[in-house]
């Protein structure tokens, strides 16, 4: 019985984020404005789920504005939702948006983050967004490279039986040292932390930041 259930729990840890990846491949933004803001950019991306979706919850919440658990920041371009579900766990959706170097582009990204599996997982897409066709396209990360658990170890104070625990990790164990994105409400840059901020002793971790440059990000 105790291995039926490791099984069932690797299956479901396999399985969710496949579903977290099920996005739309494009997104057609109406502006509201002149210009897109991220309230439109959130409209484009939510309104492509079902009704009763997560998504659909948390564009309600977005329309209606600042909340207790909803942070609407169109001055910085910023859009935040979190509430609780019906298994008790905590699901998160924000989104924000760059400006381009090439002035015609600009990139989104969506960040959804649920602690259902007792750590937070993190599901970061993003999109580029056509200034001239207002078309927003899924794209793969725009990154130098995907960050690893090692980004996240403390390197001058981590030991070495910690740094090759987190090294060697594989399959259900290497799942709470995966990175959990936050995305900025103020600056330009991403940072990230282990899913499970107990996986290593506090002193042993990193906050890791990755660092626009203005058409993508270098991880630092």
């Amino acid at each position: 019985m105790k291995h039926l259930l490791k099984s069932l729990l690797v299956i479901a840890i396999c399985a969710m984020p496949v579903a977290a990846m099920a996005q739309p491949e494009s997104c057609s933004v109406k502006p509201a404005g002149a210009k897109a803001t991220i309230k439109d950019f959130a409209r484009a991306y939510c309104s492509q789920f079902d009704q009763g979706s997560f998504e659909h919850q948390a564009l309600a919440a977005f329309n209606k504005g600042n909340s207790k658990n909803c942070v609407v920041d169109t001055k910085n371009g910023y859009v935040k939702y979190s509430t609780k579900i019906a298994d008790g766990s905590v699901e998160t959706l924000e989104m924000c948006f760059w400006n381009c170097d090439n002035k015609n582009e600009k990139l989104v990204a969506v960040n959804q983050v649920s602690n259902g599996m007792g750590f937070d997982e993190s599901f970061l897409n993003f999109y580029r967004y056509n200034v001239k066709t207002k078309v927003m396209k899924l794209i793969d990360a725009p990154f130098d490279r995907e960050p690893q658990p090692v980004d996240m170890l403390n390197k001058a104070k981590a030991s070495k039986k910690v740094t090759n625990e987190v090294k060697s990790a594989d399959n259900e164990d290497a799942n709470k040292y995966m990175p959990c994105y936050k995305l900025p409400q103020v600056g330009k840059d991403i940072t990230f932390r282990m899913a499970d901020p107990t996986a290593v002793p506090k002193t042993m971790q990193r906050t890791g930041t990755i660092k626009w440059n203005g058409s993508s990000f270098n991880i630092k």
